[in-house]
């Protein structure tokens, strides 16, 4: 059955009314506009008054409105409405009303307040309720200085505040109270009839959380969009006692913190295939709502992100993470350089539940994982083999053993004997080219050093293309046999240099594969 979808251009006035009651559900990130950004829209404001001439007279007769953009709700027939998007705006604009609030003569402020509180009533044993809700980690803070009538006046600069959004909430309020000095009275009186009457926003809001995120996706395009996880973390922290919700979503928070959001994103990709054991058969959201059906979110932020999240990180950072363990952090420096991360469940699943004998193993799952990228072994071949793996590893089945899945089949040894031999430059990636090179010049430095460099490129030798005259083509009648072989190829720490390449050898090896002092960078 279609969702309903309703969208709606309305004044302010009309969105900090009854109608709605706005709550800033977990799934959202915390309130993050700085003063640069409050500025920004208090600087629109005054320039939208300026430039019309806008005066409480002649308000009325002001043709255009000033359009905040849109916001994006949760939001049946009841008033109370879950902000998917907008939270920044709504947020910003209640400081920036509250300041005026406590700026203005009273009978500015009476009606000013009507933004703020939804008024109960005494006969009907209704209290006061505040027209938006923060975080719960945040709402108290921001109901005691910006929404309470007075609690503006009781900012300073030294209110100890408990998170970042809580500092930025204070400082953004201090600073708007700072920018009413410099404005003349007639422009801060005007100011609240602007943001209530000329100020429009849309409202697009439908009563399904998966559909109003639809709509957000299509709607939005800055780079900040919210990702899968974000929408799993309300499924999963709201499954959890209210009373333990703060505690968990501080603890998926750290998380999402110290991996940062595109690898966070990642991780639950990995933790998907360790569950699931296959390729995934639809969106990363569904698959987790059927992985959650039999979990609680306790459980899963407990027993799996927590545990998986620390393993990832130190996959990740490896350099940091096995700084005492100079075989570990060799292989995982290889590891990383495959070009896909399909490895990375198993290595996640064999180091969580096996944690013995940890560089062997990763030595057979690089093996394995480099052969079949010099191979050119596809996502779904990839995917099949690791979940054949990962299944393989919870039966208890021995990866050191002979009929482990990890082996390499006698074709597949020949298939990656024969690349090797063939025209490598040609015929692999780059990243498979360049580990390659990589590995030989592991093996021939006997314990490959780490390398930091910014470039890393592959030169030829042999150039594909020498001067006829030169000392190249004398030398090398038929280079079309020759020139695209792994031993014709070497690693730069500098981008190629297109007249350099065509120098005769010894001018070239000295001035473009030697440094100043005559060493090679690499072996």
């Amino acid at each position: 059955m279609h969702t309903p979808l309703n969208a709606q251009e309305m004044p302010l006035h009309k969105v900090f009314s009854d109608d709605f009651l706005f709550t800033i559900p977990s799934v959202q990130r915390p309130y993050s506009w700085t003063t640069e950004q409050a500025g920004e829209l208090l600087d629109d404001l005054l320039e939208f008054i300026e430039h019309h001439g806008i005066t409480e007279k002649n308000i009325e007769q002001i043709p255009k409105p000033y359009i905040l953009g849109s916001i994006v709700l949760v939001k049946g027939e009841k008033p109370e409405a879950e902000v998917l998007d907008g939270q920044q705006r709504l947020t910003t604009l209640t400081i920036l009303v509250s300041a005026l609030r406590s700026y203005l003569p009273e009978e500015y402020a009476n009606e000013i307040d009507e933004l703020i509180v939804q008024r109960g009533s005494r006969i009907r044993k209704i209290e006061d309720t505040y027209r938006l809700r923060l975080r719960k980690k945040d709402n108290d803070f921001f109901k005691k200085y910006i929404q309470e009538r007075d609690g503006i006046t009781k900012l300073t600069e030294q209110t100890p505040v408990k998170t970042d959004s809580q500092a930025l909430i204070r400082d953004n309020a201090l600073y708007y109270l700072e920018r009413f000095n410099d404005l003349d009275e007639s422009t801060l009186t005007t100011l609240p009839s602007v943001i209530a009457t000329l100020c429009y926003m849309v409202i697009v809001s439908t009563p399904n959380f998966d559909s109003a995120f639809r709509i957000f996706t299509v709607l939005n395009d800055r780079g900040l969009d919210l990702m899968v996880t974000d929408i799993l973390k309300a499924k999963i922290i709201g499954k959890i006692p209210e009373s333990e919700q703060e505690i968990y979503t501080e603890k998926w928070e750290d998380i999402e913190s110290a991996l940062g959001r595109e690898q966070f994103n990642e991780l639950f990709s990995h933790i998907r295939m360790i569950l699931q054991k296959r390729k995934g058969a639809g969106n990363l959201k569904d698959e987790y709502d059927s992985i959650l059906e039999n979990m609680s979110g306790k459980t899963f932020i407990d027993e799996i992100l927590i545990p998986y999240s620390d393993i990832y990180i130190q996959i990740r950072n490896y350099k940091t993470s096995f700084v005492n363990d100079e075989e570990t952090v060799k292989i995982l420096e290889f590891l990383n350089r495959i070009d896909n991360m399909d490895w990375i469940p198993v290595a996640m699943y064999y180091m969580h539940h096996y944690n013995n004998n940890i560089p062997a193993f990763l030595k057979r799952l690089e093996r394995f994982a480099a052969v079949h990228m010099v191979l050119r072994k596809n996502f779904n071949w990839r995917q099949s083999k690791y979940s054949t793996i990962l299944r393989e590893l919870e039966q208890g089945k021995d990866p050191f053993s002979k009929t482990s899945t990890l082996n390499l089949t006698d074709d597949e040894k020949k298939e990656v004997i024969e690349a090797l031999n063939g025209d490598v430059y040609k015929k692999l990636k780059d990243a498979a080219k360049r580990y390659v090179l990589l590995r030989l010049d592991a093996l021939l430095s006997k314990g490959q050093p780490s390398y930091d460099y910014n470039t890393i490129t592959i030169e030829h030798i042999l150039p594909q293309t020498p001067p006829k005259e030169s000392e190249w083509t004398k030398n090398f009648p038929n280079i079309e046999q020759y020139v695209h072989k792994l031993g014709n190829l070497v690693l730069l720490t500098t981008k190629k240099n297109s007249r350099a390449k065509n120098f005769d050898f010894e001018r070239k090896k000295s001035t473009y594969f030697q440094s100043k002092d005559g060493v090679s960078t690499f072996a």
